[in-house]
């Protein structure tokens, strides 16, 4: 059960209720999800995390798709259930294969897409352990061709990932009830 209840579009103020349509309207869920409902009891708190995700996940160099990979390994890492049942609902939303998806849940390391694999476990360690990160963990994103722009976009991932891992673990929020038709 969660700690926090949801804030149903109903019963929302204005603020909120903008945060919400917004939300549902750009990320292509069938409404609010449970996760920005429990944040709009803090109005402020809602438009800050939306701003945040739209901001970083949402749009930049890197494409959408893979960013939602990189929220489900970071997210299945911390053992975070509902942000990784939501961001494997919205890679089938963007036509991420089920394999792909699987290699991400299972073993990130068995992923055959080396460049997404390297990709993913740098954002990992940034999430984990960002002091540790070193020049060859660099050299390597680079090898596969990543200019800054796109390094920096890898590390900002670690921070909203880990972010919604703690809203949705202290919330005890449950998973939508979407995720499994997404």
């Amino acid at each position: 059960m969660s700690h926090i209840p949801l804030l149903k579009p109903d019963q929302a103020s204005p603020a909120t209720k903008d945060v919400y349509d917004d939300f549902h309207r750009r990320m292509s869920f069938p409404g609010p999800p449970n996760f920005i409902m429990t944040q709009g009891h803090a109005p402020t708190v809602a438009r800050g995390t939306w701003d945040l995700v739209r901001n970083i996940l949402v749009t930049g160099e890197i494409p959408r798709w893979k960013k939602e990979l990189i929220f489900v390994a970071i997210s299945q890492e911390r053992n975070c259930r509902y942000c990784e049942a939501a961001h494997i609902a919205c890679c089938r939303m963007l036509g991420v294969d089920a394999g792909t998806i699987e290699h991400i849940v299972r073993d990130v390391n068995a992923l055959p897409d080396v460049e997404m694999r390297t990709m993913i476990l740098f954002a990992m360690k940034c999430a984990r352990d960002p002091q540790s990160l070193g020049e060859a963990d660099y050299a390597g994103l680079r090898e596969h061709g990543l200019k800054d722009p796109e390094i920096v976009e890898l590390i900002a991932m670690a921070g909203p990932a880990v972010y919604a891992n703690i809203l949705a673990d202290a919330t005890a929020m449950e998973a939508d009830a979407m995720f499994a038709t997404v």
